[in-house]
């Protein structure tokens, strides 16, 4: 037996000993109510010549709402384990396992496990989720020297103060619904290259500590900030502070009003808005057409967006490929000019504009390869093949797909 999933098993009191099945690798145990010890039994008889789990990769405990204890034997078990996942075992109160091959751990509300970090030196992925009383992060995280990915997920009372140990190694880092967040200093993650910070309410700023090292944030490729509610600005002089920045996603951020002087980054390829009311009233100052590299954009809109027509003339660069807008419920028009001086653009993607009308009666640009709209009532039958009002001026498209049927050749 190579996997075995164990499920709510609700007379079972206690576990077989599948510490005794030499080929299993992956193990799953959840929704066993009655189970509130997992002890020797676990593992076999004590004077079995095999060690317990000699090939279990990857374990998992689920739902586990009464287990209370786990005994570690630290004889050898667990030798060649890679995953762990505890999730949503509230009461269960251990240490981790002293095995020195887990490269990732998952913990998800359950506060009672003990992170002794020099345990897991080895882990390359941690998630962390549901730790009410987690106010910073611990200062053995500097220990972690393989960790290369962080996620952590409803920790409300998290800050990360400016003299916070550096973790040297950490390339991704994700922040989420961590409700005391308010400010995250870049230059303790100086290898960083994905950053994500959603739903964190009163997050206000990324810091950059006095005395950093300018190269130390060189390697920052993605950022992505979702439901900051106040945050009010991105990081001053970002296009020389984050120079190799190739993502960036707002959503969210109704108080974030334009982007920082001296624009955006020269490398950026990709920008997503949505719901950034405030940033969208100001898209004038963007100075996107500046940008040499951006390729990507899409905007989405709120319920309450005025925006009547798009995109701008010189709103957007030439160099463009795709371009996708929705949820733009007063959006009537599409401006021509704007589009025609998309010389680059090979795909259109429209959705939820329930007011726009028309195709512009110039048409589309001549380098587009793939058109899409869904939800827009009034478009959909000027569009139809041949008989459409706006057929005439989209023929010449290969892949067209209204509300996800394909009426093209």
């Amino acid at each position: 037996m190579v996997s075995l999933r164990l499920e709510n098993c609700e007379n079972c009191f206690s576990l077989p000993p599948l510490g005794q099945l030499p080929s299993l690798k992956e193990l799953t145990i959840a929704m066993m109510p009655n189970i509130t010890n997992v002890g020797h039994e676990f593992y076999g008889e004590s004077g079995s010549v095999n060690k317990p789990f000699q090939s279990l990769q990857n374990l998992r405990f689920e739902k586990m709402s009464g287990w209370v204890d786990w005994c570690i034997l630290d004889a050898g078990e667990f030798s060649r384990l890679q995953k762990l996942g505890i999730e949503e075992c509230p009461q269960l109160v251990t240490s981790l396992p002293r095995t020195t091959s887990i490269c990732e751990l998952l913990l998800k509300e359950c506060q009672g496990v003990q992170l002794e970090w020099r345990n897991v030196s080895s882990v390359e992925k941690l998630e962390i989720s549901g730790f009410a009383s987690l106010k910073e992060f611990p200062s053995e995280f500097v220990t972690l020297t393989n960790l290369k990915e962080l996620s952590v997920e409803k920790c409300p009372r998290l800050s990360v103060p400016e003299m916070s140990n550096r973790n040297m190694f950490l390339e991704s880092l994700e922040l989420v619904r961590c409700e005391s967040l308010i400010s995250l200093p870049l230059g303790l993650f100086p290898k960083l290259r994905d950053l994500s910070i959603v739903e964190c309410t009163n997050f206000e700023t990324l810091l950059i500590p006095d005395g950093i090292e300018l190269q130390n944030l060189t390697l920052l490729e993605t950022l992505t900030i979702e439901g900051c509610k106040k945050l009010k600005a991105l990081l001053e002089q970002m296009h020389t502070l984050l120079p190799s920045l190739h993502s960036l996603d707002l959503h969210g951020c109704p108080e974030i009003e334009s982007f920082p002087k001296g624009g955006l980054p020269s490398e950026l390829g990709a920008l997503y808005i949505g719901n950034c009311k405030k940033l969208v009233g100001g898209q004038r100052d963007w100075g996107l057409q500046t940008l040499p590299s951006l390729t990507r954009f899409l905007l989405l809109g709120e319920s309450e967006d005025v925006l009547e027509s798009f995109p701008e003339e010189g709103l957007l660069p030439s160099t463009l490929t795709f371009l996708g807008f929705g949820d733009l419920p007063n959006l009537k028009s599409l401006n021509k000019r704007g589009l025609q001086l998309l010389g680059s653009l090979e795909r259109i993607v429209i959705f939820r504009c329930p007011q726009l009308q028309s195709l512009p009666e110039e048409g589309l640009p001549t380098s587009l390869i793939a058109l899409s709209f869904d939800d827009c009532p009034l478009l959909k039958p000027r569009c139809h093949r041949e008989e459409g009002e706006d057929w005439h001026k989209i023929p010449h498209i290969p892949f067209i797909t209204i509300d996800g049927e394909i009426i093209s050749d």
